[in-house]
């Protein structure tokens, strides 16, 4: 089949769900093509995350026209209104007319393009599945000016560009059931007509790496009877990475170690190193600094218990796929430790986060259990071989 996949921004640097969507599906035969505007992303660091990611371009600007990545056959089409990260394009009719595409892909129908694809559905009479990826103005950790801006914009702009995208579209795809619920509350869409297909996990690449283990326990002075905690991701205050500063210094245990993977807001970088000294834990918390993105499945190697104290990320099922129980709050990614393979606590709950790595600790054969069974479950629910089979089994009933 051809299949398009459609987007406001396509950035394969950082690997995105639209990037291992497309490659897989061109793994399975189909002819795969995306289309994509010639920006990127508005990311507010997204030059420092190009550069980091080992871009040769670290411009959020494209080149127009047409090019192979990954052998995945890529339209980037001229930018003609941009506002926050909601973007329009010439030439998109153009486009499809050449392809002639049998299923179109719609990703992010807040940002705009999705809409286009559900009006000249009709004209070229392919298949429409447009996904959701969050609630956009129901961010948890967010400042309530950014709140209440996100909410005045979504009510009073998006709203209306989704539910056309939605109603016109064969079906419709949430990645989790919070955000079906916010599909079925906000733009009154049917329950059935929404299947719900997460996020996914590239496990051709994140798996466990015994070398690596003891090559980095070696260099960050990690003794193989200590018990090693990792946090992974951008250092931003949403994370809310001191309340495991905190959890942990009250931890009465002297062979645990605590890895904090990642860059990000300098400034918060600085207090959390000044906590950890305040804390009397600075010898047992270890800020790595920038890690590329390839070789932090080498640091999941290397640890013990996987920790994510604020916000959900994806980080968590990279890091189940390197064989790692999870410590998590619980928010809309909490269902990821529903298969005996972590634990979860609520939000801003120091004590019951204390608990719960307490508890990771002390027993050793509950980690190894929760290990495989992460390993497991990402391989049979969260593996992109999977979910991109799923997409390919929805647009086809």
């Amino acid at each position: 089949m051809k299949i398009v996949h459609l987007m406001g921004y396509f950035v394969p640097e950082l690997g995105y769900q639209e990037y291992y969507l497309a490659k897989k599906h061109k793994e399975m035969g189909h002819d795969v093509y995306v289309i994509a505007s010639d920006m990127l992303y508005p990311f507010p660091n997204i030059e420092t995350m190009l550069k980091e990611a080992g871009a040769k371009d670290a411009s959020r600007k494209r080149k127009f026209g047409f090019s192979i990545v990954d052998g995945i056959k890529v339209y980037r089409l001229k930018c003609f209104f941009e506002y926050s990260d909601f973007i329009l394009v010439n030439g998109l009719k153009q486009t499809l007319a050449k392809i002639k595409p049998d299923i179109v892909f719609a990703h992010e129908s807040r940002q705009g393009l999705p809409a286009l694809a559900a009006y000249y559905k009709s004209l070229f009479n392919y298949n429409l599945v447009v996904d959701q990826h969050d609630f956009y103005h129901k961010i948890p950790n967010h400042h309530w000016r950014k709140k209440l801006f996100r909410f005045l914009d979504y009510s009073l702009f998006r709203k209306f560009i989704v539910d056309y995208s939605l109603s016109n579209a064969d079906r419709i795809i949430a990645v989790t059931k919070e955000t079906k619920e916010f599909l079925i509350k906000t733009h009154k869409i049917e329950p059935k007509n929404i299947s719900v297909i997460p996020l996914a996990v590239d496990t051709d690449f994140f798996k466990f790496d015994n070398k690596a283990r003891i090559d980095l326990r070696k260099k960050f002075n990690i003794k193989e009877t200590d018990i090693a905690l990792i946090f992974s991701g951008t250092i931003v205050r949403r994370k809310n990475i001191e309340l495991l500063l905190e959890a942990l210094s009250e931890i009465k245990n002297e062979n645990i170690k605590l890895l904090i993977v990642g860059s990000g807001d300098n400034l918060y970088m600085q207090e959390l190193k000044n906590l950890s000294k305040k804390l009397g834990i600075e010898d047992k918390t270890i800020f790595t600094g920038f890690v590329r993105r390839n070789d932090v499945k080498y640091y999941f190697s290397a640890a013990d218990i996987g920790v994510w104290p604020g916000n959900n990320s994806v980080s968590i099922m990279e890091a189940m796929a390197c064989r790692l129980p999870i410590t998590m709050v619980d928010l809309q990614l909490s269902h990821l430790v529903g298969y005996n393979n972590g634990l979860k606590f609520p939000q801003h709950n120091k004590e019951k986060l204390k608990e719960a790595l307490e508890k990771l600790i002390g027993n050793k054969k509950l980690r190894v259990s929760m290990a495989k069974n992460s390993i497991s479950t990402i391989k049979k629910h969260y593996s992109y071989d999977t979910i991109a089979k799923r997409f390919i089994d929805l647009a086809g009933d």
